[in-house]
């Protein structure tokens, strides 16, 4: 084949996607739920907090300052291919970032 723009494009998101459908089951599984224990975690833990006379804002910005110590400790690290462990502490931080905004946008704020 010719090598245009439109094949490239191809290419580029066949490598993309690839990674993600060439996993295994037991893989993708266990980031889903990482993903997904993330966002309920969160999501019950402002529940019940928010019943309590806690400063929300401040709530807001201490789990904000822990996903951040988060994505620092796997910067550090640095590796060339992430483990499975950091893949899931990821999705564990992106469905709490989730769940903080959801309820943000739940209660106008």
């Amino acid at each position: 084949m010719q090598n245009t723009k439109f094949r490239k494009f191809v290419d580029s998101l066949e490598q993309t996607i690839n990674p993600i459908i060439a996993d295994s089951w037991s893989k993708r599984s266990l980031l889903i739920l990482s993903l997904l224990f993330g966002f309920y975690f969160t999501n019950s833990l402002l529940s019940f907090l928010l019943d309590k006379p806690i400063n929300t804002i401040v709530l807001s910005i201490l789990i904000l300052f822990f996903m951040e110590l988060l994505i620092r400790s796997t910067l550090i690290l640095n590796h060339s291919k992430f483990s499975i462990i950091l893949i899931s502490i990821n999705n564990f931080r992106i469905g709490s970032t989730y769940a903080l905004i959801l309820e943000a946008f739940k209660l106008g704020s």
